[in-house]
């Protein structure tokens, strides 16, 4: 099971999820351009977004941005429950997440009698309205969530742990430099190590490779590009790939068409 789907951008997504014994490898990491939610219920997890880690807590609200890479570790088999929301704030008309901090990833809304409420309510209309009907309830709702949590701002903060070093010190490198990248042994070099172990720290603190790390931001930074309304052929070039082809074959083998066709739901 991942966590990797293709977000659709006309309709938020919404699920409350209960499972028992997943496994450890149950979510793996992934991006993508979409605002995501997740409040947590119950579970034994840790949540890791970029190099850093979060120790989940019942009622703990996580915030991940557009473009960071994600994913839910299971710490050990037990009952999980959490609410999952996926949504583009502007298309989807939600207000107040930009009254947030950059920094703020996690709050706890433990005992909050609004934030139950306004999950409860998620749930109700998810089950109860038709789709249109209740992606225009849930904009408002979370447009209320995030207007709550900035004015009253008493939540504690989930603090973050780093990964390593060395994972901090090799994502913001290839942040900064995403596009002009040639090769993985320009990373290490960078940061004075082999390619074999800069590989080897990838897959165990963030059960990814650094390619395909790379590769992942390149594609949804040229979908953003390319939905702006940016030629293909310009856009792969920009993003640092090689050539048309292998852009043509990666950005399709993602997304599920081409780069010049729109996407249809």
């Amino acid at each position: 099971m991942s966590d990797d789907y293709i977000f659709h951008t006309e309709t938020p997504f919404y699920k409350h999820e209960i499972s028992d014994n997943l496994s450890c490898d149950t979510y793996s990491m992934h991006v993508h351009t979409a605002y995501e939610l997740i409040w947590f219920l119950d579970g034994d997890a840790t949540h890791v977004i970029e190099d850093r880690k979060y120790k989940l807590k019942k009622g703990d609200l996580v915030l991940i941005r557009p473009f960071q890479y994600h994913f839910i570790q299971i710490d050990s088999p037990s009952r999980y429950e959490r609410c999952n929301v996926l949504f583009d704030a502007e298309k989807h008309n939600v207000e107040g997440i930009d009254l947030i901090s950059n920094k703020v990833e996690v709050i706890s809304l433990a005992g909050s009698r609004i934030a139950e409420d306004i999950f409860l309510k998620c749930d109700f209309y998810h089950q109860s309205c038709p789709e249109d009907i209740f992606a225009k309830l849930l904009s408002h709702l979370l447009s209320e969530l995030f207007y709550h949590i900035y004015l009253f701002p008493e939540s504690p903060t989930n603090e973050s742990l780093s990964l390593s070093p060395l994972i901090s010190d090799a994502l913001q490198y290839i942040n900064e430099n995403l596009c002009t990248i040639e090769d993985m042994d320009q990373i290490a070099a960078k940061l004075f190590v082999s390619e074999s172990y800069l590989f080897r720290l990838f897959k165990k603190d963030l059960h990814q490779t650094p390619k395909k790390y790379i590769m992942e931001k390149r594609l949804l930074l040229a979908q953003k590009m390319i939905s702006s309304g940016e030629k293909p052929s310009d856009v792969c070039e920009k993003c640092g790939f090689s050539d048309y082809t292998t852009f043509y074959r990666n950005y399709t083998a993602r997304f599920g068409h081409s780069p010049s066709k729109k996407h249809q739901r």
